[in-house]
């Protein structure tokens, strides 16, 4: 009955919009929009189409996966790592995908659906602190870019919880701790300024893990013949550059900027032009 509306709400929680859905229909006719190329899940969808799944599928080679193991993936998102396990395994191994996120779990169950892989997926809400599963339920537990944003420890104490006697658990995390490569013909003061580990350390809480310390709390946990991984995921083109790009150029002065664009164009000419962003990855099995 009134004007139309529309509402944008991107990258913000689904918490900070959620609520006011119920008020805004009684006026409105709403209509909530979701899928792989909106807010947030749209930019873990991103990342997923990067080099960053080859990270991803070295931590399944150590992982040793066999016909049977059951999986549980801790902190899911919008469910890029489990469609793609669930793809290649189709049933031979049962997998659960577990997020605090109710939004980005629905998402990840649409998606999955989309894809034709929802059978071979249990998606299930949980706390990557106090996880809802049995002791020694599962013979194969991971997380992926999910131990920066709580307290890491008490992360890692439920993974080898719910994991079987001669499990492995595997871990990645975004790092603050090395720098970054930008392939760019810049000075060595820039260069320094643009590769820094601490050009992209946020969100991270005062307990959670994004760095080298990964491979320390993994042996602390109890685990043992712990594979420690720290890797590069290199971008040359797509929409994970253009977003690693903006933010660099987001934090340089003028004459900054004016170098880089220089320099940058020289590089696109060569076909030389990529982005490596660092992270850990650590596999450790349970006694």
């Amino acid at each position: 009955s009134s004007e139309p509306l529309l509402l944008m709400p991107l990258a913000l929680s689904p918490s900070q919009w959620q609520p006011l859905i119920d008020q805004l229909s009684e006026q409105f006719c709403v209509i909530t929009l979701g899928g792989a190329h909106l807010g947030m899940v749209a930019h873990l969808e991103t990342r997923a189409q990067s080099s960053y799944m080859r990270i991803i599928d070295q931590l399944f080679h150590e992982l040793n996966l066999r016909p049977g193991h059951s999986i549980l993936e801790v902190g899911c998102g919008p469910g890029a790592i489990v469609r793609r396990l669930a793809a290649r395994t189709r049933g031979a191994n049962p997998i659960v995908a577990a997020d605090v996120n109710s939004y980005l779990l629905g998402e990840a169950a649409a998606l999955a659906k989309r894809e034709a892989l929802d059978g071979y997926i249990e998606f299930r809400p949980g706390d990557a602190t106090q996880l809802p599963f049995a002791d020694n339920r599962f013979d194969r537990t991971i997380s992926c870019t999910v131990m920066e944003e709580g307290d890491a420890d008490r992360m890692l104490s439920e993974f080898v919880r719910v994991t079987k006697p001669g499990g492995k658990v595997g871990s990645v995390t975004r790092s603050t701790d090395l720098p970054r490569w930008v392939n760019l013909p810049l000075s060595p003061q820039l260069k320094a300024k643009v590769d820094s580990a601490e050009l992209f350390g946020g969100n991270v809480t005062d307990k959670g893990c994004a760095d080298a310390s990964l491979y320390r709390r993994m042996n602390q946990a109890g685990l043992r013949d712990v594979a420690m991984l720290p890797q590069w995921a290199s971008h040359k083109d797509g929409e994970r550059l253009d977003y690693l790009h903006e933010r660099i150029i987001a934090l340089l002065k003028p004459d900054e900027l004016t170098a880089w664009n220089a320099a940058l164009a020289l590089a696109k000419a060569d076909g030389t032009f990529f982005i490596s962003e660092p992270f850990h990855c650590a596999v450790g099995r349970k006694q």
